[in-house]
Parts: structure tokens; sequence; C-alpha cells
């Protein structure tokens, strides 16, 4: 399933990445980020400076279409990147996915 308006609030999700640090990445996100050249400090900027306007859709997991995954794109570097972010209080990393889109 897929929609148009972010199912979690940025806010929230930010507050969540700034309270776990560098443990608010996924494995596959740490991976994306690296391939890019970006440390998890400079990963974490990117993450902070996300706004609403660069939602590109939400969706749901393809396991499981009760949790809801926002993508965001946003240009760094000249590279269009696709960071996928989720919420899930106590239940592991909100940023899943870090990586250059179409890659």
């Amino acid at each position: 399933m897929e929609k148009n308006t972010p199912h979690y609030d940025l806010a929230v999700v930010k507050s969540e990445v700034i309270r776990l640090g560098t443990k608010a990445f996924t494995g596959a996100a740490r991976e994306g980020g690296r391939r890019l050249d970006l440390s998890l400090s400079q990963m974490l900027q990117i993450v902070y400076s996300l706004e609403n306007r660069m939602l590109h859709k939400s969706m749901t997991t393809f396991a499981d279409h009760r949790i809801w995954q926002d993508v965001y794109h946003m240009k760094i570097q000249g590279l269009e990147i696709y960071i996928k972010v989720t919420y899930r209080p106590g239940g592991g990393p909100p940023v899943i996915s870090f990586k250059e889109k179409n890659a």
C-alpha cells in the first residue's frame, strides 16, 4: 500500500534519531552511507536536515502491511539520495535505508 502523505511525524522521527545517534541506522543504511563515502556524522546531519516537502511517498513493508515506511528524496553532493525511515519505539533503528536513488 502507498500514499502521498507521511505516516510518521518527521519531528518525532528526528527526535528518535537524535536520541539514538549513530545507532539510528540499520546495517543496510550504514552500508549505503559508506558507498556514498559519507561518515555516520554526515548521515546524521542529512537526516536532521530532512523536511516534509522532501517526502516522496509512504509505503507499507512487503512483509507486513501494517508497518509503514516514509521515503524521502534529497540532493547532496550532486546525487539524489533515497532515505527510508520508520518509527518503532524500542523496536529498532528508524533509518532503514540510505542510498543513492536508483542504485
